[in-house]
């Protein structure tokens, strides 16, 4: 641990509860292979007032979609699937409604042209088998490659399900086989078991209190409130929690996310490398649709991870930094983890307070500062 960094980062923590609204914090930092920091703050269960700790475990939304990324990576590293293969070559049923030609380099980008789910009754949701049947009867929106547009939950089954059919395997032991077991990772869940030493500690997400007035963001209204308090009421229910949802259902605590990131060094994390550093180079080149489109919230997508130097387009904070070659995901309400290869750098932040996405990268932004400072590493690109 490094004193002075987890002294930072522990503060602006506590000034992000005082100023931004937040409720409920972890970060950890990995750097050249050490661990740096590992702190908390604040309250995990505002009805109960139950404190975080270093073992608690939050909701990290699309975060999640760094790690089912991870996970297709290393299946081609190994050839069990290829980039520029259909979809269909795996999955069949998938490609009726013309999208045959829908590949896995497609999909990760996002540019599939699936963003979104038809007609998708809410109690299919949990299941990647109904969730892939409607995709099945569903018609493309463009052509493959055609467009761009973040593929919030369907980037989850395209993927998901094609592991499924590729590996013989359910998705959530994929990812214990593939990142959780190797890395020794007990607290990084696609589905949480039905163990109390678990489900217990997970964090109860609610939406965020408002900014302080002084730092001249509006307060959070009361459409933005009634949004998010839908969706935590959803990832609050014990079933949602069970469930494998590989784009945005992962449980973790930031010790062990940040873990998935500091793996990606090339000398590897405890003996354990994820992935090589070709295949970081080809996931971190930025994509977009042939019409010029990119995801509407970040300008340097790559296949399954957002790529550093661009900003934010609703909050404005540069993420996951402001080097090119750092490479992470956002969750919603403003959880993030990433890692940059040239700053030898893997930092993860999980969170239970709900922000509109104009406000939600602000702790980001506070806790890498303090951090990349502490550690005498200069934050600008």
């Amino acid at each position: 641990m490094n004193p002075q960094a987890q002294s930072a980062v522990t503060e602006a923590l506590h000034h992000a509860i005082a100023t931004l609204g937040e409720t409920g914090l972890q970060v950890a930092a990995i750097h050249q292979g050490e661990v740096v920091v590992d702190t908390f703050a604040g309250i995990a269960d505002p009805a109960t007032g139950r404190p975080v700790d270093a073992n608690t475990l939050f909701t990290v939304w699309s975060m999640s979609k760094g790690v089912t990324a991870t996970v297709v990576h290393r299946l081609v590293e190994r050839g069990v699937l290829a980039y520029d293969e259909p979809l269909a070559r795996w999955w069949p049923a998938f490609g009726a409604h013309g999208k045959g030609n829908i590949t896995v380099r497609h999909a990760l980008s996002h540019r599939a042209g699936l963003k979104d789910f038809k007609a998708l009754p809410s109690e299919a949701m949990p299941s990647l088998h109904a969730t892939g049947r409607n995709l099945e009867e569903s018609v493309p929106d463009w052509a493959p490659g055609a467009s761009m547009g973040y593929h919030g939950l369907t980037f989850g089954t395209l993927l998901g399900r094609v592991v499924e059919e590729a590996t013989g395997h359910a998705f959530a032991d994929v990812v214990r086989a593939e990142v959780t077991g190797p890395l020794g990772l007990h607290d990084l869940h696609c589905g949480v078991p039905n163990d109390p030493s678990v489900t217990d500690r997970i964090a109860t997400l609610h939406v965020a209190g408002d900014p302080s007035p002084s730092l001249g963001y509006a307060g959070i209204t009361s459409e933005e409130r009634a949004s998010l308090t839908n969706r935590a009421t959803i990832a609050n229910d014990p079933i949602t929690r069970a469930t494998c949802i590989p784009a945005a259902g992962m449980i973790a605590s930031a010790r062990d996310f940040v873990r998935h990131y500091g793996a990606m060094r090339e000398a590897g994390l405890g003996g354990v490398r994820l992935l090589t550093p070709e295949t970081i180079a080809g996931a971190t080149v930025p994509y977009f649709g042939a019409d010029g489109a990119t995801v509407e919230w970040i300008g340097r997508m790559g296949l399954g991870y957002i790529i550093g130097g661009s900003p934010h387009l609703q909050c404005g904070v540069v993420i996951p930094s402001p080097w090119p070659d750092s490479f992470g995901h956002t969750g919603l309400g403003g959880s993030l983890s990433m890692y940059s290869p040239s700053r030898d750098l893997a930092v993860a932040l999980t969170k239970n307070a709900l922000m509109p996405g104009r406000l939600e990268c602000h702790t980001w932004d506070l806790v890498m500062r303090a951090l990349c400072n502490a550690l005498g590493i200069p934050y600008e690109a």
